[in-house]
């Protein structure tokens, strides 16, 4: 038989058939039924956070709050006490960016309401300005809130998923997980050197942990929302450059109340990405087709704002 031919060192490989973009395995185990019994909500005392509580609320959900802020968290609750006097809910003040404060709150949540089926990390921060305008302590404090922040109440959510049902039922007992990320983790942007790769990075995690979690029953699950009315993006609005508010506002704000139900719905229908509205829509599914594109639209809105 004829030896195999060498390959030159630094030669290219033969071509292969383009190869699509891998699945999670078809024999993964389905989530529990939806909707959840106990979320576990991350940046639950307003905005978003406090959105989708009011939403799972309605269903019957028993609900855990996190933030940072007591008095908010109050406040949060006789919210959802008045509009469901019957709830049953629980506040915990822990900072996301402590791993070891996030998985105590979780396993003080768990013994005091049942495990928790559904657990989102929705904590965030944001600061808008050009690069050389932030000192380097802002870039470490956005990744360690809405990256790290994510991550830290990930880890053990996915762990207690992955744990035998109740009634020694076979397999793990499943749920779902649900980051939330942005429209600025789509496409970078000018003024969010800070802000969006922490987003970016949270797609990652969403990806990696959306295959490690494929064969417990636990859905994962990644949200692109636009620019929403919340405290946050009222106060980032004074802070940011031209272009930045230039590109902002071609796609407008959405209420949190809005943005929460879409979230939900995707949840519900068992989407990975879950882009929210038209204009996250498109950068996620056609703007990597178009690039060149876009970026020549969004440059002659930016060269405009700079005048």
């Amino acid at each position: 038989a004829r030896p195999p031919r060498a390959v030159p060192p630094f030669a290219m490989p033969p071509r292969s058939p383009a190869i699509p973009s891998p699945r999670p395995p078809a024999a993964r185990r389905r989530p529990p039924p939806w909707p959840p019994r106990h979320a576990a909500i991350t940046g639950g005392s307003s905005g978003i956070g406090l959105a989708m509580a009011r939403a799972l609320a309605a269903e019957g959900a028993a609900l855990t709050l996190f933030a940072r802020d007591a008095d908010r968290l109050m406040a949060a609750r006789e919210i959802l006490l008045a509009e469901t006097p019957d709830l049953a809910v629980a506040i915990l003040a822990v900072d996301v960016t402590d791993p070891v404060a996030v998985a105590a709150g979780l396993a003080r949540a768990e013994a005091a309401q049942g495990p928790v089926d559904f657990a989102v990390a929705c904590a965030g921060a944001v600061r808008a300005a050009r690069v050389e305008d932030l000192p380097p302590s802002a870039y470490a404090d956005l990744m360690a809130v809405n990256f790290f922040g994510a991550l830290n109440l990930a880890r053990p959510a996915l762990a207690a998923m992955r744990e035998a049902g109740e009634d020694g039922a076979a397999g793990p007992r499943g749920g779902r997980i649900l980051l939330v990320g942005s429209a600025a983790g789509l496409m970078g942007l000018p003024g969010y050197a800070a802000y969006a790769p922490a987003k970016f990075a949270l797609r990652g995690l969403a990806e990696s942990l959306r295959w490690e979690a494929a064969q417990d029953g636990v859905g994962i699950h990644i949200a692109h929302p636009p620019d929403t009315e919340t405290p946050m993006l009222a106060a980032e609005r004074r802070d940011r450059p031209p272009e930045l508010a230039a590109l902002a506002g071609t796609a407008g704000a959405w209420s949190a109340e809005s943005v929460a139900a879409a979230l939900l719905r995707g949840v519900a229908r068992g989407r990975f990405d879950i882009p929210v509205g038209l204009t996250a829509w498109a950068m996620l599914r056609l703007a990597p087709a178009v690039r060149p594109l876009v970026d020549a639209v969004l440059d002659r809105v930016a060269a405009r704002a700079r005048r």
